[in-house]
């Protein structure tokens, strides 16, 4: 019997010897430690591509576009807005607005800061807009085919930031008024809040709705629309 408990613990001493081996020679990868990704300009975008992942990019004051490349994004604000926005479009596909057939409501992630200069923290692929202050970024709703146009507005300049007044006939214009009137509708059932637009310096109007009052409230084109009516 002591013969057998000898065997037992010599065999249990290599095993534990050869796993000390395996794991000095193959230590556990450790996680990419966070670096920060330096944008200069006023603000830097995400836009979705479909499976999680996002186009980081930019406009210099040229109005000429940097695509940063592809990255996921964590965030639980993040996911939980964009349910929100599909939930939103599945509920009214199909709808009138306006006298118009619904328009889908997409999206893009905005990320700004007082100095002008955007950092971003990244973890490998994946950037961490959880530890972004969430004064400085949000989540931006429009037309699809106004996305481009309201990162371009924001990066290079535009006239003018306002919430559209309720007297206002541009709450009937075919398009604007329609998208305006959803983004509305959207502040109803969740957090986002709507009827503003941007005034881009060739005089086209880009309606806008953004994430609320849990982000973006540092934003200077935000509290610029929060303090100017157009009509």
């Amino acid at each position: 019997m002591p013969g057998k408990v000898l065997v037992v613990g010599v065999v249990v001493a290599v095993v534990v010897i050869a796993i000390a081996l395996i794991l000095l020679m193959h230590p556990f990868a450790s996680k990419p430690s966070v670096a920060y990704l330096t944008v200069n300009a006023p603000y830097a975008f995400l836009r979705p591509l479909g499976s999680g992942q996002y186009e980081l990019f930019y406009y210099d004051q040229q109005g000429n576009l940097h695509d940063l490349g592809t990255y996921n994004v964590s965030s639980t604000v993040l996911s939980e807005a964009v349910n929100e926005i599909n939930s939103f479009n599945q509920q009214n596909a199909g709808t009138m607005i306006n006298g118009q057939n619904f328009i889908p409501l997409s999206y893009e992630v905005v990320i700004g800061n007082s100095t002008g200069v955007v950092k971003i923290p990244i973890q490998g692929d994946t950037i961490l807009l959880d530890k972004v202050n969430p004064g400085y970024w949000t989540v931006l709703v429009t037309d699809q085919n106004d996305l481009t146009k309201l990162a371009y507005a924001l990066d290079v300049g535009y006239k003018e930031a306002a919430i559209v007044a309720s007297t206002s006939d541009l709450w009937y214009q075919p398009g604007v008024g329609t998208v305006l009137t959803e983004t509305l509708n959207l502040q109803s059932m969740s957090g986002f809040v709507g009827g503003y637009v941007i005034v881009m310096n060739n005089g086209t109007l880009v309606p806008w709705g953004f994430g609320g009052g849990n982000t973006g409230y540092y934003l200077q084109f935000i509290t610029q629309a929060s303090g100017t009516g157009y009509s």
